[in-house]
């Protein structure tokens, strides 16, 4: 017994020992880890998300103190490491939001944590949160600290991850309040703040114009409701300009200082509210108590900016509230002013209703209920259109609403029949027919400058203010008036101003139906209609007169026109003459100097032409540049000719535009009344049938009219219709004329020339169907048809007879219609690509007098034609204005002499001189010469001596089908290729033969009439 309780005692002695061990190595150990957290699992970052809520997946510690321990994130080979946060200000004691951040790509990724320095969403009622800064510093358990961006809206930090890896962060906190963290991508994040600052910019331009508008109006409407709604929107929109980070911007702010402005705008809103509210129920109508109470509050909510200063949560605390306050005041006016009938509580019923629903939703998201980005824009946007609601109560109130004395009462009928004569701007005018008395209304006297009771006389002193011719007229009517004893009285009149003016009354007045005239009085309403009547005969002016010179117009000339021949058919006067003038080339002038100018030169014509005629004669512009002169006065031939020709010298002088005198013509057509003409249609027609005898014989010419010219206009218009149809039918051939090369008397090329194979006439010359084509617009069809055609055989000329240095061209004539259309050079363009010949083989041949007509434009598109392959040629080169001066301009290639120069050099010492001349001037400028008419060996000896490059004419070949050149240029292929065979033949031939040869015949030239050399 005794040994085993000493055991015992040994045993219980070593377990003693043993728990005292124990608890001092706790008491070592325990409290250091009061500090230390577990560790926590780490967020995969998803690449694809754009962003991603950290807020509630980290874990929150609060009250460690300075100094936190935490346990990392198991990286990818499970380790779990420790890390230690030190706060960034000694003592502060700051809450920690603890997250694990794990990469599981290949990559690295970037995002932005993004901590809001101010939310709407539960910021609160009562002492709410504001600006203030967020996130003090985020320290990562991995690699370097995370780098802070700058930004006025929100705390943000840029993290990196590497591939693989798994970092643990400790955010600490610089507020209680935990805030809103989101991991956002970069790009979507500056892509939200993009479209974020769109929406916002728009609300602002609205709240913005709202305001200036309503600022603005008070100019023209002096009423207290604009400017006490102009406030509310130019508070919201200090309030917008805050809340949207723009006050920063507009004004040196620091971040630190933007709770203050926003509590200060978050007062003014709502101080704004209650003026308006006061004002524009007129609150200050009730008692004095309520309207003392009113300025009160109003005051003290203005008061609320000057708190923000000192405190801003308090005064942003007070502001929310008392616009709750304001909102339910303002709903019980409301309904009282509306139950007892006042339009402005009734017309305040929507935008009102419309605050309340706002505030309504504005509290549940102060106070949490509801969140996210979609709920705070949609109350902002409803904040702006309640404003936009309220400026158009407002405005629409205003405008409408009157102040009179009727609005008291509903009117009467008498009252409503007085303000109606009030309204119409009209007079009383009232006629006394026993006492012989007019009255009129002290207005028309003061319209018309005359001292009051000047109106109010007898009928025979009102008479004399009338003007002349309607004083019978308003007698007859007084008359008639008494003799029915009653009845209506209607008429208009003038009456003379102070100034000797008048003008125009209208009266409509009524007598009642009495038998003793004595007692007849007629009452009614005179109206001033003197703009009324003064617009009526400016429309009647206007409808036979021309707008732009004020001649009379065709319907007006011809009135007159069938008047005189009217006369003259009657025997009552002379035969009439009619002078049809068209300017010539008038819509270049146009296109080169503008409308204005244009019309200015028709002014100054005008003028011109007035001045050679006599009262009784009549000049009218029928439309455009085309102008008729009707002689009444004088029907002598001789003095009509002498007339036409003083005319058409005057339209000859020069005009001055801009430096440049601009010389016009113009063709005249004149027809005497012959008896033929039953009306002014036919005669006018008969004119003008001469004036187009003379343009086509040539500008600058007079024309008589005979009948033969009638019967020739009558054959044109058939002959066109065939034109057209020939067209169709593909009854227009194209002949090909052959052009030599003078020094070798070889073939170059062909001239295209169009024939006519008229079913009935035989065959046509260009000379007989061209005009008519210019003239019916069909010379564009033509020139496109020959132009393709002629492209087309030149393609298989370059075929059958193929030559790498010097191809067979064609040559083809291009009219002034052609030339200046705007589609032609992309024509000439795609025919050239089409049928893909040779640059230089299509030559187009443009008239003298054709580039003369708008050089500036001809330069231009001559130079385009030029560029893309086509060859020029100036054809019949002395002929016309042979203008040396526009002679280097113009980028020619060649110069084709008229046939005039060549056939007038055998006859006249002269001419060969001339040729000779232009010749040489076309080389010294770099161009080539093709004379035109060369019909014997003579002319071709004399043009080849003188160093013309090339001749054309029945000596060389008169103009032949497709099918007959096809014809030659087989021979001269032929030919060709028999000469290469004997020359290779030669060349075979030993050298130590001794052949003879024999000088080979020459190479026969184009026969005559058509022979060619290969």
């Amino acid at each position: 017994m005794p040994r085993r309780s000493v055991v015992w005692r040994q045993r219980r002695a070593g377990l003693l020992v043993l728990a005292y061990a124990l608890l001092l190595v706790l008491s070592l150990v325990l409290p250091p880890l009061a500090n230390v957290a577990v560790a926590i699992e780490a967020i995969p970052v998803n690449p694809d998300a754009a962003k991603m809520e950290i807020t509630t997946k980290g874990e929150l510690y609060e009250g460690r103190g300075d100094r936190l321990q935490i346990e990392t994130a198991p990286g990818p080979d499970g380790y779990i490491g420790r890390m230690a946060v030190q706060a960034s200000t000694p003592g502060t004691d700051p809450s920690w939001l603890v997250f694990a951040l794990s990469n599981p790509t290949d990559q690295r990724i970037v995002r932005w944590l993004v901590a809001p320095r101010y939310t709407l969403a539960n910021s609160g009622v009562f002492r709410p949160e504001l600006d203030a800064p967020r996130i003090t510093a985020v320290t990562p358990s991995l690699g370097f600290r995370p780098e802070s961006l700058k930004s006025d809206r929100a705390d943000m930090f840029r993290l990196t991850l590497e591939p693989g890896q798994a970092v643990t962060y400790a955010a600490e906190l610089a507020s209680s309040k935990v805030p809103q963290l989101t991991l956002w991508t970069p790009k979507f994040y500056q892509a939200k703040q993009q479209d974020s600052m769109l929406f916002k910019g728009v609300l602002l331009g609205i709240t913005g114009l709202l305001a200036i508008f309503l600022t603005a109006i008070f100019a023209a409407n002096h009423r207290a409701i604009f400017p006490a709604t102009a406030l509310v929107a130019w508070a919201a929109l200090v309030y917008f300009c805050v809340d949207f980070g723009f006050w920063n911007k507009l004004f040196p702010v620091g971040p630190d200082r933007t709770a203050t402005y926003r509590a200060a705008a978050e007062a003014g809103l709502a101080a704004s509210l209650a003026l308006f509210l006061y004002t524009f129920l007129r609150i200050g109508l009730w008692h004095v108590w309520i309207r003392t109470v009113f300025w009160v509050w109003i005051a003290a909510q203005f008061i609320l900016i000057v708190v923000a200063i000192v405190d801003p949560q308090t005064a942003a605390g007070i502001a929310r509230a008392s616009t709750i306050l304001i909102a339910g005041v303002g709903t019980v006016l409301i309904a009282y002013f509306s139950l007892r009938g006042q339009d402005r509580a009734l017309s305040l019923i929507p935008s009102w209703m419309l605050l309340i629903v706002w505030l309504f939703g504005a509290s549940m998201i102060v106070t949490g209920k509801l969140s996210g980005e979609v709920v705070g824009s949609s109350l902002i946007a409803g904040l702006v259109l309640i404003l936009v609601l309220l400026g158009f109560t407002v405005t629409q109130f205003a405008f409408h609403a009157g102040g009179s004395a009727m609005s008291l009462g509903p009117p009467s009928l008498v009252q409503m029949k007085s303000l109606a004569v009030d309204g119409s701007g009209t007079h009383v005018f009232q006629w006394h027919a026993g006492r012989d008395l007019i009255t009129v209304g002290d207005d028309v006297e003061a319209e018309l400058g005359l001292e009051p009771g000047a109106l109010n006389v007898s009928v025979s002193e009102f008479l004399k203010h009338m003007h002349a011719s309607d004083r019978e007229r308003f007698r007859l009517l007084m008359q008639s008036l008494q003799e029915k004893k009653g009845g209506e009285f209607q008429t208009d009149f003038r009456l003379r101003r102070q100034d000797g003016t008048y003008l125009w009354y209208e009266l409509s007045a009524q007598a009642a139906q009495n038998d003793n005239v004595r007692l007849l009085r007629c009452v009614g309403l005179l109206r001033d209609v003197t703009n009324l009547k003064r617009s009526h005969e400016r429309l009647m002016h206007d409808a036979v007169h021309d707008s732009l010179t004020g001649l009379p117009n065709r319907e007006l000339f011809m009135d007159r026109l069938d008047g005189a021949i009217t006369r003259a058919t009657e025997g009552q006067a002379s035969r009439p003459t009619v002078l049809f003038i068209d300017i010539d080339r008038f819509k270049n002038v146009n296109k080169s100097f503008g409308l204005v100018i244009g019309d200015s030169m028709l002014l100054t014509l005008g003028r011109r032409l007035a001045r050679h005629l006599n009262p009784q004669d009549t000049l009218a512009r029928l439309g455009g540049d085309q102008f008729a002169i009707l002689l009444v006065s004088d029907s002598d031939p001789h003095h009509v000719a002498t007339l036409a020709e003083r005319v058409r010298r005057a339209l000859r002088t020069p005009m001055k535009i801009s430096t440049k005198e601009i010389i016009l013509t113009a063709s005249i057509g004149i027809v005497v009344h012959d008896g033929s003409q039953t009306n002014a249609q036919d005669m006018l027609r008969d004119g003008e049938l001469a004036m187009l005898r003379a343009k086509r014989r040539g500008t600058d010419r007079i024309e008589i009219f005979n009948p033969a010219i009638r019967t020739e206009e009558e054959n044109r218009l058939p002959l066109e219709s065939e034109l057209r149809m020939a067209l169709q039918r593909q009854q227009i051939s194209v002949l090909y004329q052959p052009i030599t090369r003078l020094a070798s008397n070889q073939l170059a090329g062909f001239e295209a020339l169009m024939r006519w194979d008229h079913p009935t006439r035989g065959r046509l010359s260009p000379q007989d169907f061209i005009p008519l084509a210019e003239e019916s617009g069909l010379i564009v069809e033509l020139g496109s048809y020959v132009l393709s055609q002629a492209l087309d055989e030149a393609a298989t000329w370059h075929r059958v007879l193929p030559r790498d240095r010097d191809p067979l061209f064609v040559s083809v004539n291009v009219s002034s219609r052609q030339l200046f259309r705007q589609d032609m050079v992309q024509e000439i363009r795609l025919l050239l690509a089409r049928e893909q010949v040779s640059r230089g083989t299509l030559k187009l041949e443009v008239t003298e007098s054709l580039v003369m007509e708008n050089p500036e434009r001809a330069v231009e598109i001559l130079t385009w034609l030029k560029t893309y392959g086509a060859s020029l040629a100036l054809d019949d080169f002395g002929t016309g204005y042979s203008s040396l001066s526009y002679l280097h301009r113009f980028p020619f290639d060649i110069i084709k002499v008229d046939k005039s120069l060549v056939h007038d050099s055998a006859i006249d010492d002269q001419t060969p001189l001339i040729l000779r001349s232009v010749v040489t001037l076309a080389h010294e400028l770099g161009k080539e010469v093709v004379a035109e008419g060369v019909e014997n060996q003579a002319d071709a000896s004399y043009l080849r001596s003188i160093g013309c490059e090339f001749g054309q004419g029945f000596y060389y070949g008169e103009p032949m089908s497709a099918r007959d050149v096809g014809a030659l240029l087989n021979a001269l292929a032929n030919h060709r290729r028999r000469k290469e065979r004997e020359r290779a033949q030669a060349e075979r031939t030993p050298s130590s033969l001794d052949v003879e040869v024999q000088n080979p015949a020459d190479i026969p030239s184009l026969p005559r009439p058509s022979t060619a050399q290969a």
